[in-house]
């Protein structure tokens, strides 16, 4: 026999056992091999999509997030402003409060200066008319009661004229 030559009985029998072997693996191997890689790609591919989501979740929560921040920016300078405008109006109050008490306190002071001043010359009157009234009387050498001569006085102060 020889080793190079082929021996048909042999080539038979080799292609008999690897249709077998072919077969056995077909049935018993392929199928869960094929299921495995297939359950593989499903996982796969579902983490995949999985991180997509989580991707763009995250994206629209920091898009969120930047736009609390920016409506909580323009809130606090809201109330900034807010806030500032309110202490400009109460300054102006303040000071318009101040000069109207400081225009009545004038006010006030120009009524009692002039109530001082028609006072005195009230009372400037009432003496120069008494003074006359004694020049008189001792020009004329003559006593006269206390009613003639209050009557005098406001005779005179009535005829005096008013300087205001």
């Amino acid at each position: 026999m020889d080793l190079l030559s082929p021996n048909p009985g042999l080539i038979i029998w080799t292609l008999i056992t690897f249709v077998l072997v072919l077969l056995v693996l077909k049935k018993f191997v392929w199928g869960p091999l094929l299921s495995a890689l297939d359950q593989r790609e499903t996982r796969i591919r579902e983490a995949l999509e999985q991180a997509d989501k989580a991707r763009a979740e995250a994206e629209r929560s920091a898009e969120e997030n930047k736009q609390a921040l920016v409506q909580a920016q323009a809130e606090a300078q809201a109330a900034i402003n807010k806030a500032r405008e309110d202490a400009e109006q109460v300054a102006r109050d303040v000071q318009e409060r101040a000069e109207a008490d400081a225009q009545q306190l004038l006010e006030q002071a120009r009524r009692t200066i002039q109530q001082e001043r028609n006072q005195a010359l009230q009372t400037l009157r009432q003496q120069t008319a008494e003074l006359a009234i004694l020049a008189a009387g001792q020009l004329l050498e003559e006593n006269l009661d206390d009613e003639h001569n209050k009557k005098i006085v406001d005779d005179f102060i009535n005829r005096m004229p008013e300087h205001s």
